[in-house]
């Protein structure tokens, strides 16, 4: 008898659980210990509550906070470890970023990028991250909550002098092939709020709307993209870039099979997250 119910109370909590049948993979860095420039209060929030929030949602989470070059380099290639043959795979990102020339840096917190040599050895470019969820993953997902105003990028800027190299405000946007959404805290070239309460505008709007049962990620960010323009009054706008082939659905809701709903979409990310 007691073996009956043990089973029967088996059974109810994998009922009553979500299962994830993909293999979901995540990268979340936050830099806030900065040390050749101003530290910033969210960053390290951010990724701690980034991390909690993905794991919920059946993600197995790289966590990386406060780290050095060789830190986020070691992070990386933890990621890139794990992330093989994964059906989605995520990077989230929080600390100070630049764009030089149209490419994107995010920045360990021991750089101080002096000259245009510093660049190369002190920072590490997000296409890096990129093509390594492209290679290995059938849908990425990409969150950069580094556009707020950097010091760093002031100081590079001032040692180029009149050289033909352009440190831009903000992110630049991202061009990648078919498959990543990416979402930046802001417009490409603008500077988005730190905020202050614990996360920033952007990543406290993920927090609260990233995984809505039944919803795909395209309206998630609609909803996040609402809150923030509420939060800050107009001045911030969150923006991203999409070349997903299909709805894709974080937190599944429980939808019942017809032959309607179970042809929504058939193609390279068949039981990704999607609706399939």
């Amino acid at each position: 008898m007691n073996s009956l119910r043990a089973a029967v109370l088996l059974l109810l909590f994998f009922v009553g659980s979500p299962v994830w049948a993909e293999k979901r993979v995540a990268l979340v860095i936050g830099n806030s210990a900065y040390r050749h420039a101003p530290q910033l209060a969210n960053p390290q929030n951010d990724a701690g509550d980034m991390a909690s929030k993905l794991t919920a949602l059946g993600f197995v989470v790289v966590t990386g906070r406060d780290l050095d070059l060789t830190g986020m380099r070691g992070v990386i290639r933890e990621f890139v470890g794990k992330v093989e043959g994964a059906d989605v795979a995520l990077f989230f990102y929080a600390g100070h970023g630049l764009q030089v020339n149209g490419g994107n840096y995010i920045i360990p917190i021991d750089a101080q990028l002096k000259s245009n040599n510093d660049l190369d050895f002190e920072a590490l470019p997000i296409a890096l991250v990129l093509a390594a969820m492209e290679r290995n993953a059938k849908v990425n997902l990409v969150f950069l909550d580094a556009c707020r105003d950097n010091p760093l990028a002031t100081t590079l800027a001032r040692s180029l002098g009149t050289r033909s190299v352009v440190v831009g405000r903000g992110l630049a946007k991202l061009d990648t092939g078919v498959g990543p959404l990416i979402a930046f805290a802001t417009q490409p070239g603008n500077v988005a709020l730190d905020g202050a309460g614990r996360n920033s505008p952007f990543t406290s709007a993920l927090l609260q709307h990233l995984g809505t049962p039944g919803q795909s990620i395209t309206d998630d960010l609609i909803a996040v993209r609402r809150a923030v323009l509420q939060v800050t009054d107009g001045k911030q706008i969150p923006w991203d870039s999409s070349s997903l082939t299909g709805p894709v659905v974080l937190n599944p809701a429980k939808i019942a099979e017809t032959p309607t709903n179970s042809a929504v979409f058939r193609g390279k990310s068949r039981g990704t997250g999607l609706l399939v």
